[in-house]
Parts: C-alpha cells; sequence; structure tokens
C-alpha cells in the first residue's frame, strides 16, 4: 500500500513538473520580443533652394471689345461749336460728327482708325456772327483715317500718340451765291488741318481710359496670391504663389488681337496639411519693360511633407495587415516615419509570433518612369537586422520589407500635374474669371533634389509651362 502511493506521488510530482515545462517552453515561443536600439535622428541633409519662378503669358486683347468701348466713351459728337481764327475778322465756327463707328486695325506694331465724318461749318460770307445759328452752315462729309503707336507705361497706363494719315471727301463743302455753288475744299481743308488735334486727342483720350492693363492685372494680381488647393486625396495640398515683380515686352499683334507678353515673377512653395495663412498684397509693382521677353514659364516648386503627415498616409496603408512570413503570423500595429543619417527610417510596431519594433532604413528617390517618390533599397536598419539574427531569423525574408517599400510610394503625378487644371479651373470661378480666361496647353514637371530635414522631407520640383490670357469683357 505504502509502494503504490509512493508510485502515484512520484507520477503526480512528474505531471506538474512537466506540465509546468510545457508552459515555460510555450511562453518562450509564444512571447519573442525585438528590442533594437532606435537610429538617431541626425545627420540629415543639408537645405534645399528653390529659384524664383515666373510665368509667362500673353496677355490678348481683342479688337472688337476695344473698338466697342472706344465708340462708346468717344460719343457722336467729336467737337461741338469750335471756332477757328482764319486770319479775317469773322471767326469760323465748325461743328464735327462721326455718322458710323469708328473700325480699329492692327498690323502689330501701330493701330489705325478709320471713320466717316460730318462736318458742319459756319458761311464765311454770312451776314450773322452768332456761333448757334446753324442756318447758314456748310455741310461736308468725308473718309478719315489715323494711325497710332501703342505702347505701355510704368505705370501700367496704355499710351497712344494719334495722327492724322489722310482723308478723302465724300462731299466737298460749297457756299450758294446767287444760286451757284462754290467750292470752299481749300478752305476746309485748312479747318480740317487746324482741328485735327481736337479729334486725335479724343481718341488717345478714349484709348487711355478704356484699355486698362492696369485695371484687368491687378485683379490676376490678387487672385494670384491665394493659396490653390491640387489636392485632398489623403491628404490636401497647397500651392502657394508670392508673387514680386512684373515685366513687359513689346506690344504685338494681327488684325484681330492685340498681344501683350507679360511675365510675373513668383516664389512658389507647396505645402502639404490645412490652408495656409497668406497676407494679400493688393499693389501692383512698378511695370519693367523689356526688349525681349519669351512665352516660356518656369515654376520651381519646394515642397515639404512632414514626417507625420507620411506617417499618417502610410499607417493608412499598413497598419492592421496581417502577414504569413515561413508559417509565422505578424500583425503590422503601427508605424511612424521619421530621418536618420540621410535616410528616412519606417519604425513599425509588431505583434503576433514576435512582438516588438522594427527600424527599416531606406533613402527617397524619384521614379521619374512613373513619376512617384519611392523609398529605394529599402531595408532593415543595422541594429534590428543583428536583433532579428538572435530571436527571428525568418523575419529575415523580403516579405515585410517589400511591403514597406511598396507602400512608401507617393504619386507625384497625381499631386503635381493636375496643376494646370486647378489653376484654369481657380482662375474661372474666381471673379477675375468673368473677365478673362485663361489656358495652360502645356505642362511638364521633372524632379530635381531631395533632402532628408528634421521637420520633414524637402521636394524640388521643376516644371516648364505654357500659358495664354485672353481678356474677353473690357
Amino acid at each position: 500500500m505504502t509502494r503504490e502511493v509512493s508510485t502515484r506521488n512520484h507520477l503526480f510530482f512528474y505531471l506538474i513538473r512537466a506540465a509546468f515545462l510545457a508552459m515555460l517552453l510555450a511562453g518562450a515561443f509564444s512571447c519573442k520580443r525585438v528590442r533594437p536600439e532606435p537610429p538617431v535622428a541626425e545627420n540629415f541633409d543639408d537645405s534645399l533652394k528653390a529659384d524664383s519662378s515666373y510665368v509667362s503669358a500673353p496677355v490678348l486683347f481683342e479688337i472688337t471689345e476695344l473698338e466697342e468701348k472706344i465708340n462708346k466713351a468717344l460719343g457722336v459728337v467729336l467737337v461741338e461749336n469750335g471756332t477757328i481764327k482764319n486770319g479775317i475778322a469773322r471767326p469760323i465756327h465748325i461743328h464735327i460728327e462721326r455718322s458710323g463707328p469708328i473700325k480699329l486695325a492692327f498690323d502689330g506694331t501701330r493701330l489705325t482708325f478709320g471713320a466717316s465724318l460730318k462736318i458742319w461749318i459756319s458761311n464765311p460770307l454770312r451776314l450773322s456772327n452768332n456761333p448757334k445759328d446753324t442756318s447758314n452752315r456748310v455741310y461736308s462729309a468725308l473718309e478719315v483715317r489715323f494711325r497710332s503707336p501703342l505702347t505701355v507705361r510704368n505705370d501700367w497706363r496704355m499710351e497712344t500718340n494719334v495722327e492724322l494719315e489722310n482723308y478723302r471727301w465724300i462731299t466737298e463743302p460749297a457756299i450758294r451765291v446767287l444760286g451757284i455753288n462754290i467750292p470752299v475744299t481749300k478752305l476746309a481743308n485748312h479747318i480740317l488741318t487746324k482741328r485735327e488735334n481736337g479729334i486725335e486727342n479724343a481718341i488717345d483720350k478714349a484709348v487711355f481710359n478704356e484699355l486698362r492693363l492696369d485695371r484687368e492685372l491687378a485683379k490676376i494680381w490678387r487672385d494670384i496670391q491665394k493659396p490653390l488647393l491640387i489636392n485632398r486625396a489623403y491628404q490636401e495640398v497647397w500651392l502657394r504663389p508670392r508673387p514680386f515683380a512684373v515685366l513687359v515686352g513689346p506690344i504685338r499683334g494681327n488684325p484681330t488681337s492685340i498681344i501683350i507678353p507679360m511675365r510675373i515673377k513668383l516664389a512658389v512653395e507647396s505645402i502639404f496639411g490645412p490652408k495656409p495663412v497668406y497676407a494679400l498684397n493688393a499693389r501692383l509693382p512698378r511695370l519693367q519693360k523689356v526688349a525681349f521677353l519669351p512665352m516660356i514659364s518656369h515654376l520651381n516648386l519646394l515642397s515639404r511633407i512632414p514626417y507625420s503627415q507620411m506617417s499618417a498616409v502610410l499607417n493608412q496603408f499598413i497598419t492592421g495587415k496581417k502577414f504569413d512570413i515561413v508559417n509565422h503570423l505578424v500583425d503590422i500595429e503601427k508605424v511612424n516615419v521619421y530621418g536618420s543619417d540621410h535616410a528616412l527610417v519606417v519604425q513599425t510596431d509588431i505583434k503576433g509570433a514576435i512582438a516588438g519594433t522594427l527600424y527599416f532604413r531606406g533613402r527617397p528617390a524619384f521614379d521619374t518612369l512613373r513619376n512617384e517618390l519611392v523609398m529605394q533599397n529599402i531595408d532593415y536598419d543595422m541594429h534590428t537586422e543583428q536583433s532579428l539574427a538572435k530571436v527571428a531569423d525568418w523575419l529575415l525574408h523580403d516579405t515585410l520589407k517589400d511591403t514597406v517599400q511598396a507602400a512608401m510610394r507617393m504619386p507625384l503625378q497625381e499631386y503635381f500635374t493636375l496643376i494646370p487644371t486647378k489653376i484654369e479651373q481657380a482662375f474661372a470661378k474666381a471673379k477675375v474669371g468673368q473677365k478673362a480666361r485663361i489656358d495652360i496647353p502645356k505642362f511638364q514637371l521633372s524632379p530635381k533634389a531631395i533632402a532628408v530635414r528634421p521637420d520633414g522631407l524637402y521636394i524640388l520640383l521643376h516644371a516648364d509651362a505654357a500659358m495664354i490670357l485672353e481678356v474677353v469683357n473690357l
């Protein structure tokens, strides 16, 4: 009996010891942890600097629009009850009206104005000296043609210097004496020469007041300073221009349009996150006139992507995913991105077959084929690799590395090549869009440099573009 009890006791203690050992072994295998030394956030790239950008566009004024404005400004009566002293005792009174609209044309260097005029001059043989007495006035009609160069002043105002080019009598002036018409064309020519400055000044004034480059560009100058939302997928991306100078080239054109080459110099920054605060500078700078101005635009974009934004985007793609790596299940709990030793570090918290933190390291680069920002040659950080070699060498397979590398891709095509469309849409929606249209037929983006900095990843991009600005409602 005693021997049987002793045997049972030995068996009982053996079972307890075996169970305890099994629990230890199970715990050892199920609670493996990896705690490598994290890479220190130090040794960053030099800061990047973006050269100033410039946006060049021909500003188009339609001749028909300007023609309508000038005719409205001039009115029908050009000279009312004018007086000319012709060397004799009695002055001659003159009244000039246009009988139709003034027609404008532009040959690329000068404006021409054509008009049909009706002229009444007082009869030099009249008995009455009352300028309001129109009963004895002599009627005539003629076609006139004026010409003028067109220039832009430094204060943004358009200027003409109208001169009479030629004229042709349609109805020659004549006075009737004793039933006989006596031509007085020579006298009328003299009178017209005397009064031509009045007509020219009226046209100069109409052009000066109606062809307002300053008024049209002031709206564009204000609107171009507003931050432009170019993307809202995953995060908001803003373009913030800061214009500081305007250049103008020689005016050119054709019979239907006046073309004024212009260039706005500006600094452009792209910002990830909420809408940036900005201060509006409403005052136009002094216009700088140059002899030659090619219609090419260059945009240098310096973009800062905060590490917090990169982490947020990466967490959307990768957090919560489960991976079967050589029959071991691993869950990704959270990732965090920061910079260290001229590279990006992806801190990855995991659980499952192994728990702890992994650190991946890779250099950001441009994939010019796909227009993407990628993390190149990603691998485990040295301390992480050493720790895994001791506790979980199966994790050194490429599965997890490939997943992180695939997730670390940012489509620059999506973020930045939509800029032309966004500019056109914003321009059309703004108040200035009621007066003008903008077209961007060319926009070519190319990456220039990347810098890993303490507060984020900086990207320098360059774009060549072509733009056309058309004023549709003067």
